[in-house]
């Protein structure tokens, strides 16, 4: 049985890269021209990108990230079947960072021209829900 879920296991880490594109197409309208995609120690931006360039740079990493990852678990189950599990724990967490980085960007762009503390505020998973447009 061990053998039979590590790869699906392994395929279904693929799902980060669709969810990070939705992410971003739901609130596509919503998102600034020129969005923070880089924080300083005190959450305060300091990198700033059009929206199509953080959508670009959101997807790049983790698709890179994914190829290595993939690559990594498969190549691991075949030399070393006891360890593979371990990486790809390993693999999932570093996968959700990056995945809650890329939201934790939709959110602040979102938010920034609605505070003035610059503060990030994380909780639940709705973007048009928690940040309605008013115009």
């Amino acid at each position: 049985m061990n053998r039979d879920l590590c790869k699906p296991l392994v395929w279904l880490m693929w799902l980060a890269l669709p969810t990070t594109a939705v992410n971003y197409w739901r609130a596509w309208n919503q998102l600034p021209a020129r969005m923070a995609v880089h924080f300083d120690a005190n959450w305060q931006p300091n990198g700033f990108t059009s929206r199509e360039g953080a959508l670009m740079l959101g997807l790049g990493i983790i698709s890179l990230m994914l190829i290595c990852f993939t690559v990594g678990s498969l190549i691991s189950r075949a030399l070393k079947p006891s360890a593979s599990w371990m990486l790809l724990v390993v693999f999932y967490v570093a996968l959700g960072f990056l995945w809650y980085g890329n939201y934790s960007i939709i959110r602040f762009n979102l938010n920034a021209g609605r505070t003035q503390s610059g503060s990030l505020v994380f909780a639940g998973p709705s973007l048009e829900r928690e940040f309605p447009r008013t115009e």
